[in-house]
C-alpha cells in the first residue's frame, strides 16, 4: 500500500472553539452588530435604520486611538475614516465635523451626513476664498502644511501650531477671530486680531483661525491691518451643505450598479483595488446605513478585493457604497474596543456614532452570540453577556450576583472567568440568572466518531476516474469533508491524474483513511473495460492499409504490424515509430467518421515513448481540430489502460473564429507529436476506438 498525494485539497470543515461568528446585538435602537464568517471571510456589519432621530452620527478627529477617543468621548462605536499621509498624519481629502469645513476635498468620493440626517455618496468639489472689502483672496488648502506661495487656513483641529512643507519658508501669519465656524457651505465673517512676521508657526487658538501666506503669496498682505472685517466664503459643489462627511475612494457602488472604476475619481494604487486586503466600507440602502468591516491578512480571513467586495454589497441589497481607508487602519471600535483585530493604528479620522436614546434600569441579559454553541470534547470556550436597558445602553455585570444552571451535567463552568469545558458528549440547556433577568443558550458537546468514504459506485472499469469522498461524522451525525490528500491506496490499483483517481489494472483493491485516531477502509472492484459491441468503430482485428505519413521521421523505423497482445478481440495494433533529429511529427491515419449523437470517445493504450499522444479530426468545413491523449513529452502505459476523451475538450489546429467545430466530424488520425532537438523512438498499442 503506498500513501498517494492529491493535487486537489478538499478543506477541512471542523469547528474550533471558541467558534468564530454568530456574534450580534443591538448598540442603540435600531442599530444593529452582526458578525460574519464565512470560508477565508470574517466581516462586521453595523445596520443603522433611519430615521434615527436620537442616534448621532458624526466624524470624529483623532490624536489618539480611536479607541481611546470612544472611550473618553462616549462614542458607541467609531470606524475608520480617511486616508492620511502616515508621516504627517494629514488626511487626505474631506472633512466636515458638526457642519465645520475641516479639510478640502481631492477628487475622490466622499461619505457625508446632511444637516437633516440624509446619507450621501458623491464627489464633492469645494472652493474657499478670503474677501475683504472688494478684493478676493483664493485659498489652497484648510489645515495642510503651507506651501512656498500659498494661502492656507488652520484651524486647532489637528494641532496646536501652523505647519510648513519642506519648500516653504518663514512667511506671514495673520490671526483671525471668527464669529462662527468655517462652513462646509456658505460663510463665517471675522476680525483680524494679529499679525506676526517672519515667522514658521504660530500658535492656534480657539474661535479663531491663522491665515499663513508666504512666498509669492505675500503681495496680499497690504489688505490686512489688525481690526479688519473679513469674511471667508466656502463654494461648494453639489451645494449641498454637509454637517459630517469623511473622504474616501474609490467608489463601488451607484443605485445598486457596480461602478468601480467608472467615477473618474483620482487614480488608486493597483494593489488597493485588486489585492486581497482589510477593508472599511460604508453603504447605503432607502432607509438603511452600513458601517462594513472586512479582515484580512489573518488565519481566518484573507480579505477581499475591491472587485470581490462589490459582488459582497450587491448581495447585501446595498445601492451606494464608498471604500475608506483600509489594511493596518481598518477598525471598528465598540464601547471602547476593537472587535475585526488586536492591533490598533493611530488614524486621524473616523466616523462614529453616540447612542443619545435615555437611559433607565437595566432589562435585557444577553449572550453576544445568541447562537447555539458546538464545542468539541475536551475544548475550552469563553462566553461573553451584555447587560442593557431597554435603549441598549450597555452596564457593569456586578460581581458576585451571577448564577448559572445547566439541565445535564455535561460542562464545568467557571463564573468568574465566563468560560466552559466540555466534559462529556451530548447536549444541555445553559442558564445566565442576574436577578429577575436571565438568558439561555444551548450547548452541544461533539467529537468525530466515526470517518466514512463514499464514491457514486464500487464497481469501475479500468481507465476510468473517479474522486472520492471522505467525511469524518460526529456523534450529532454532522459531515466533515477531510483532506483528500490522506488516502493511502496501492499504486499498482490506482494512481493520481490531475484531480482524478484512475483506475490501472483489474482486480479488488482497497482505500484506506485516517484521522483523529478512527480509520476507515473502502473496498472498491476493478473491471476490464466495459465492452459496448454496437459502439466499438475499430477493434484493429484486420489490417485496412492505413496509411503512415509524417514530418522528420524515419521512415525504416516507424511502422504498424498487427499483434495477439489484444486488450479485446483477437489482435491489436503495434505501431512502432523513430524521428530524427529537430521538430517531427508522425500520422497514423485511420478516417473514421463520427455518428452525429456522438458525445465522447475511447482507446485502449499500452506501451511507452517520447513525444504527445494526439487525436486529429476534421469538421464539415474542413477544419482541423485536436484533443490530447497524453499531458506530457513522454508516456508510459505499462498495462492496458483506457483513455476517455469529452468531445468538449477539441482545440482548434490552426486560428480560426470558430468556437466550436461544424458537425459531422472525422477522426482523421492519432499523431505523435516530438518538439526535442534529438533522436526518439517509442512502441504503442491501440485497441477499441469506441464512441460514445
Amino acid at each position: 500500500m503506498v500513501k498517494k498525494v492529491f493535487s486537489l485539497l478538499c478543506i477541512v470543515i471542523i469547528i474550533l472553539t471558541p467558534i468564530l461568528g454568530g456574534e450580534r446585538f443591538f448598540i442603540a435602537p435600531f442599530t444593529k452588530y452582526q458578525k460574519f464568517s464565512e470560508e477565508s471571510l470574517t466581516y462586521h456589519v453595523t445596520t443603522i435604520e433611519l430615521p434615527n432621530p436620537l442616534l448621532e452620527i458624526s466624524t470624529v478627529v483623532a490624536k489618539t486611538k480611536l479607541s481611546q477617543v470612544a472611550s473618553e468621548e462616549k462614542y458607541d462605536l467609531i470606524i475608520n475614516g480617511n486616508f492620511f499621509d502616515t508621516q504627517t498624519r494629514e488626511p487626505v481629502g474631506l472633512v466636515v465635523k458638526n457642519g465645520e469645513l475641516i479639510h478640502l476635498p481631492i477628487k475622490r468620493g466622499v461619505f457625508g451626513i446632511t444637516f437633516d440626517g440624509t446619507p450621501i455618496i458623491d464627489i464633492f468639489n469645494i472652493n474657499v476664498k478670503i474677501k475683504i472689502e472688494n478684493t478676493i483672496i483664493p485659498v489652497n488648502s484648510i489645515n495642510s502644511p503651507r506651501g512656498a506661495d500659498q494661502v492656507t487656513i488652520f484651524t486647532n483641529f489637528f494641532g496646536t501650531e501652523t505647519k510648513l512643507r519642506d519648500n516653504a519658508s518663514a512667511g506671514i501669519d495673520i490671526e483671525i477671530t471668527l464669529n462662527d465656524k468655517i462652513p462646509s457651505l456658505g460663510s463665517v465673517s471675522g476680525k483680524v486680531s494679529g499679525i506676526y512676521y517672519g515667522v514658521k508657526k504660530s500658535n492656534l487658538k480657539d474661535k479663531s483661525c491663522i491665515i499663513s501666506i508666504g512666498g509669492t503669496a505675500l503681495r496680499y498682505l497690504p489688505y490686512f491691518s489688525v481690526g479688519k472685517d473679513i469674511e471667508i466664503i466656502v463654494e461648494t459643489s453639489p451645494q449641498i451643505p454637509l454637517k459630517e462627511a469623511v473622504c474616501g475612494g474609490p467608489i463601488l457602488l451607484k443605485d445598486g450598479n457596480i461602478v468601480l472604476g467608472k467615477t473618474d475619481e483620482a487614480s488608486f494604487d493597483s494593489s488597493l483595488v485588486n489585492g486581497k486586503n482589510p477593508r472599511t466600507i460604508i453603504g447605503i440602502a432607502e432607509n438603511k446605513i452600513y458601517f462594513i468591516v472586512i479582515e484580512g491578512r489573518n488565519d481566518n480571513s484573507q480579505g477581499l478585493s475591491l472587485p470581490e467586495a462589490c459582488n459582497l454589497l450587491k448581495g447585501m441589497d446595498i445601492k451606494n457604497a464608498i471604500n475608506l481607508d483600509g489594511g493596518g487602519s481598518s477598525l471598528k471600535i465598540i464601547w471602547g474596543k476593537p472587535v475585526n483585530q488586536t492591533y490598533e493604528r493611530i488614524v486621524p479620522v473616523g466616523l462614529g456614532i453616540k447612542n443619545l436614546y435615555p437611559f433607565s434600569a437595566p432589562k435585557i441579559l444577553s449572550f453576544k452570540d445568541p447562537d447555539d454553541l458546538y464545542i468539541k470534547l475536551g475544548d475550552m470556550a469563553k462566553l461573553e453577556l451584555l447587560l442593557q436597558d431597554e435603549n441598549y445602553h450597555t452596564y457593569t455585570l456586578p460581581d458576585g450576583d451571577i448564577s448559572w444552571t445547566v439541565s445535564t451535567p455535561i460542562i464545568n463552568f467557571d463564573i468568574k472567568k465566563m468560560s466552559l469545558e466540555a466534559k462529556d458528549l451530548g447536549e444541555c440547556e445553559f442558564s445566565i440568572n442576574l436577578g429577575d433577568l436571565n438568558t439561555k443558550k444551548n450547548i452541544f458537546i461533539w467529537d468525530f466518531t466515526a470517518i466514512v468514504i463514499s464514491s457514486e459506485k464500487n464497481i469501475f472499469y479500468i481507465g476510468e476516474k473517479f474522486t472520492p469522498q471522505v467525511y469524518a461524522i460526529d456523534n450529532f451525525q454532522r459531515q466533515f469533508p477531510l483532506d483528500l490528500k490522506n488516502i493511502i491506496f496501492d499504486t499498482s490499483y490506482i494512481q493520481v491524474e490531475n484531480n482524478y483517481l484512475i483506475c490501472k489494472k483489474p482486480g479488488e483493491t482497497i482505500l484506506t483513511y485516517t484521522f483523529n485516531g478512527l480509520s476507515t477502509t473502502y473496498t472498491l472492484q476493478i473491471l476490464p473495460v466495459q465492452l459496448q459491441d454496437n459502439k466499438i468503430i475499430e477493434d484493429f482485428e484486420e489490417n485496412k492499409g492505413w496509411a503512415i505519413r509524417g514530418i522528420n521521421h524515419d521512415t525504416e523505423s516507424t511502422y504498424y504490424t498487427l499483434t495477439s497482445q489484444a486488450f479485446s478481440g483477437n489482435s491489436s495494433l503495434k505501431w512502432n515509430y523513430g524521428t530524427n533529429e529537430k521538430n517531427s511529427f508522425i500520422y497514423l491515419d485511420l478516417k473514421v467518421p463520427l455518428p452525429q449523437e456522438t458525445e465522447s470517445f475511447s482507446i485502449a493504450v499500452k506501451g511507452k515513448g517520447k513525444g504527445w499522444l494526439r487525436v486529429l479530426f476534421y469538421d464539415a468545413e474542413k477544419t482541423p481540430w485536436t484533443i490530447d491523449l497524453t499531458s506530457d513529452s513522454t508516456f508510459s502505459f505499462p498495462e492496458w489502460t483506457i483513455l476517455n476523451k469529452s468531445l468538449k475538450e477539441l482545440k482548434p489546429l490552426v486560428s480560426t473564429n470558430k468556437i466550436s467545430p461544424t458537425y459531422p466530424l472525422t477522426l482523421n488520425s492519432i499523431y505523435i507529436v516530438n518538439l526535442r532537438e534529438e533522436k526518439t523512438s517509442g512502441e504503442i498499442l491501440l485497441d477499441s476506438l469506441q464512441f460514445h
